[in-house]
């Protein structure tokens, strides 16, 4: 009983760390980079209210709707098993779950932090404080790619307003770039600021890169997390890469980047998957 009740404490603590750094990433972080990025970099880069000054606002405009407007989405998407009516008349692949107390279709898990089955569930999410599904699969692939277009774009114009204030000083700018926390210490300044703001615009540019090359990998091959053992060549779920991608991003695939309010009906209700007859 005892190590039950902490089971649930731990989740319960989880759960409020995630929607802690979900909230402090939407509110705060995202803003803040927001205002360095138009505010401080692109005053020194380019004219104001030039053509290209109102080029680069479209474009911080256009990746800011698509990356917040993804992340809530994602968050608000609901792919669990609860309040859906499935149709498990037919038994294949079909399993019990014993925590939800209910059968749950193919490619359907348990989440131990969401605590409950998720449709096509492929992984959980700590940014978006919940797991990754059927439903909100596409909202997950479309964030992490405007995350990295966005790391990449600002990168690149954050290195050229850094090299305004850089100064070599025998070296010392180096260690700055290696250990960007320590050299607030050392010598907290307008240039440790910076440096540091490139630092972790570069990893997190890196990091999101390798996650939406992992994750459209995987989707391009009709495959989710779980199953990436199990793959072999003729995978039964891989039904060719059009159709594997309207499978995620639903039937206008090819729109779902535009923006995420753009509706995009999937061709399932995640519980069925017997349809592999056309492959493209």
């Amino acid at each position: 009983m005892l190590i039950k009740l902490e089971s649930v404490k731990n989740k319960q603590l989880r759960r409020i760390l995630e929607h802690s750094l979900y909230l402090i990433i939407l509110l705060l972080l995202i803003p803040a980079f927001l205002y360095f990025e138009l505010c401080v970099v692109l005053p020194t880069v380019v004219t104001q209210w030039t053509m290209s000054h109102f080029i680069h606002m479209f474009c911080a405009t256009f990746l800011l709707h698509n990356i917040i407007g993804n992340m809530i989405y994602g968050m608000l998407t609901d792919t669990s098993i609860k309040g859906k009516f499935l149709n498990s008349h037919k038994k294949d692949g079909w399993t019990f779950c014993s925590v939800c107390e209910c059968l749950r279709p193919p490619r359907a898990w348990h989440c131990d932090t969401c605590d409950i089955c998720i449709l096509k569930r492929d992984h959980h999410c700590t940014f978006f404080a919940c797991c990754v599904g059927y439903y909100n699969h596409r909202f997950f692939i479309c964030f992490t790619f405007y995350i990295f277009i966005a790391m990449m774009y600002s990168f690149y114009y954050n290195v050229i307003f850094l090299s305004v204030f850089i100064t070599w000083n025998h070296g010392f700018i180096i260690i700055k770039f290696i250990f960007p926390l320590a050299s607030f210490v050392v010598d907290f300044g307008p240039e440790s600021v910076y440096v540091f703001l490139v630092v972790i615009n570069f990893i997190i540019g890196l990091f999101s890169g390798f996650l939406f090359i992992y994750h459209f990998n995987n989707i391009m091959k009709g495959r989710i997390v779980p199953e990436m053992k199990s793959y072999t060549e003729n995978f039964i779920h891989n039904k060719g890469i059009k159709l594997n991608l309207i499978e995620v991003l639903g039937t206008k695939w090819y729109l779902t980047w535009v923006s995420p309010f753009i509706k995009s009906d999937l061709p399932g209700d995640g519980s069925e998957w017997n349809d592999y007859s056309k492959r493209e």
